[in-house]
């Protein structure tokens, strides 16, 4: 398994403190010893097929072109390296989920996991032989992935399931941990796929603002998720940092990572 990662993602830029370099150094320390590949940005013609010209210039405006553009190529990295058979997890700043076509919050600019399979649907359907391409997507970040659900909306190929999103009342955190795993589970039993995508955000963490899953719980969603890729995809599998804002985000992505790879 390879872990997508830059120097340049230990970078400081204008954004919410939250949202800080910590969020990339402390994972890579924890990961140290597995395969590290450097990306390259993503091109303007890939993030065209994603967002608007006036969005892309709103990102430019903002001085977040560059970083914006890294985390993108990072995780379209990370996609090419799964649909060539080879698990990944890109640990890429700043998160993507919440940017739709021709609008962004919550922390993001470009979505990066949009970008990243929209470069590579082209190909699925050539480098699977008999398959038609279909992608599932599943988001286990503590908000809703509204950007990356309004990107999909109208594309009949890849089907988003954000675990644990009920409603706008955030009635999900009435859930228990039970629950949350019964729902990956479900997620990945009910869909067909040949390739499957994490976006995977940290913040449902104990510790962090949701305060549900236990680090045990990464793990098994790490190794729920592997299991149904090799029984369905021959193992096609990839995921990206989206949220998880506590200190042990570290230990959060370490232990998907070791149930994931």
């Amino acid at each position: 398994m390879k872990i997508i990662y830059s120097k340049k993602f230990e970078e400081r830029y204008h954004t919410n403190p939250v949202e800080n370099p910590d969020r990339a150094i402390w994972p890579a320390q924890e990961l140290a010893g597995r395969e590290f590949v450097e990306p390259l940005p993503a091109s303007l013609e890939d993030v065209s097929r994603v967002h608007s010209p006036e969005h892309i210039d709103m990102v430019r405006r903002k001085g977040m072109l560059q970083p914006a553009l890294l985390a993108a190529g990072g995780a379209s990295l990370a996609a090419e390296l799964a649909l060539a058979g080879e698990p990944a997890f890109g640990l890429i700043r700043p998160p993507g989920h919440h940017a739709s076509s021709t609008h962004a919050w919550g922390m993001c600019y470009f979505n990066n996991m949009a970008v990243a399979i929209k470069k590579i649907e082209d190909l699925i359907e050539g480098k699977i032989e008999g398959r038609t391409g279909k992608v599932l997507i599943i988001d286990i970040d503590l908000h809703f992935g509204d950007g990356t659900v309004s990107i999909f909306r109208w594309d009949e190929k890849v089907k988003i399931v954000n675990i644990g999103a009920i409603d706008v009342g955030f009635d999900y955190l009435k859930l228990d941990r039970s629950g949350y795993l019964e729902q990956v589970e479900r997620a990945l039993a009910i869909h067909d796929f040949d390739l499957v995508a994490v976006s995977a955000g940290f913040d449902t963490y104990i510790e962090d603002w949701g305060g549900l899953l236990t680090l045990e719980d990464y793990h098994e969603i790490g190794q729920i998720v592997k299991e149904e890729a090799e029984n369905k995809c021959s193992g096609r599998r990839f995921a990206i940092l989206e949220g998880g804002y506590h200190d042990e985000l570290r230990l959060c992505v370490k232990s998907f990572v070791e149930g994931f790879e």
